[in-house]
């Protein structure tokens, strides 16, 4: 098995059906790191053309990738760093794998980004977003372990999803504070907007993705500069990707309505037997009524009853506590950072856990700053 570095750009057609057809076998579904999401990244985003697909592969046919990109400043990690995060959000960041070639297949995406380091220019590997408990995680260890490359890992937390059960109990564990907060919002919702809003289903909609950017645009995300409306690219990027799904029928849109007027509403993508809400939305002239929180609550009747999906994902950052507190499970998410160069990047990646407690500290006393990583060192 030999592995290969793709432009997403300039990618050929007969690699891009490689891609499509290893996600349909892949160990773990990730809708993000298939062809439907990282090819319109790299053709609208401003910094596209950088954005490349390391694959493993036999016969031409793939059996591993994952995408990256060259940067600079990986989490105040000041250093040349290959990136799997080639969106703003990476959500999930999981590689495709097959699985009956799980540990070679992800040693050849490790070792073919230490071969490409000095094509890339980089020298460590940032993996963003890895299913900690799924067995792709299992193979990245241990390629890592078997070429010998030092791993650190950044980040470890929890996120909240949903399993499905047998019967759509899945708000019964709820707090009494939380419930009788629900139930006073229904009311008042109720009462001033004089009709009960209610659920409905716009992943059939041609307009349903133009008007999420527009409800998006409408609230604190423009004014933060994170909306998609003001991130030069995002717009016809996240567009374009969503078509995608759509026309493969693996796009879902739920929305609050309440009398002709738009509340709330998410983005879903489907992947494998799983979903993964990657966007949300709502209307805050409606703020009082909770139409986020509202949402959240409906969509487990969208999970249960309008989907054979097992699981849904949040896709939600770390320390997301309203989430946790609201959605009855958890999966695990990790970032980890690879050495690829010599005697020194393993070195830094070895001693990273001590500087970043010194650095921290150092924070505690002195204020908020980047740490900054000596970028010297054998190749």
């Amino acid at each position: 098995m030999r592995g290969r570095l793709i432009s997403v750009r300039g990618m050929s057609a007969a690699d891009e059906e490689a891609w499509r057809d290893l996600a349909e076998r892949s160990a773990e579904p990730n809708p993000l790191c298939e062809a439907d999401c990282v090819i319109p990244a790299a053709r609208h985003q401003t910094f596209g053309d950088e954005i490349a697909l390391v694959v493993a592969e036999e016969n031409g046919r793939f059996h591993a990738c994952v995408p990256v990109r060259p940067v600079s400043n990986w989490y105040n990690i000041r250093y040349p760093i290959a990136a799997n995060k080639v969106r703003r959000s990476t959500y999930v960041g999981t590689p495709l794998v097959d699985p009956t070639h799980g540990t070679a297949a992800v040693a050849a995406l490790l070792g073919t980004l230490a071969d490409e380091r000095r094509t890339l220019g980089v020298r460590l590997f940032g993996l963003d977003s890895l299913r900690e408990a799924g067995p792709v995680a299992r193979h990245v260890y241990a390629a890592a372990a078997e070429l010998g490359l030092p791993v650190y890992v950044h980040e470890d937390f929890e996120r909240a999803m949903v399993l499905r059960r047998t019967e759509p109990t899945y708000l019964d564990d709820l707090d009494g504070g939380t419930r009788r907060n629900l139930r006073r919002r229904h009311r008042l919702a109720a009462r001033e907007l004089g009709v009960v809003p209610h659920l409905v289903d716009l992943s059939h909609d041609p307009t349903a993705v133009d008007a999420f950017i527009a409800l998006e645009a409408s609230g604190y995300k423009s004014e933060n500069g994170v909306a998609l409306a003001t991130v030069p690219g995002d717009r016809a990027y996240f567009r374009d990707m969503c078509e995608r799904f759509a026309s493969s029928k693996n796009l879902v849109v739920p929305t609050l309505e309440c009398g002709g007027r738009t509340l709330a509403m998410q983005i879903w993508l489907r992947g494998g037997d799983g979903l993964f809400a990657i966007k949300a939305a709502y209307d805050e002239r409606f703020s009082r009524y909770g139409p986020g929180v509202w949402l959240h609550t409906k969509v487990f009747e969208q999970f249960h009853d309008a989907t054979d999906a097992r699981w849904l994902d949040t896709c939600s950052s770390p320390d997301n506590q309203f989430l946790l507190d609201l959605y009855p499970d958890r999966t695990r998410i990790t970032t980890l950072l690879f050495a690829l160069g010599g005697p020194r990047d393993h070195l830094l990646v070895r001693s990273l856990p001590h500087i970043r407690a010194v650095h921290k500290r150092w924070r505690t006393r002195r204020g908020a700053g980047g740490a900054t990583v000596p970028t010297g060192g054998d190749r």
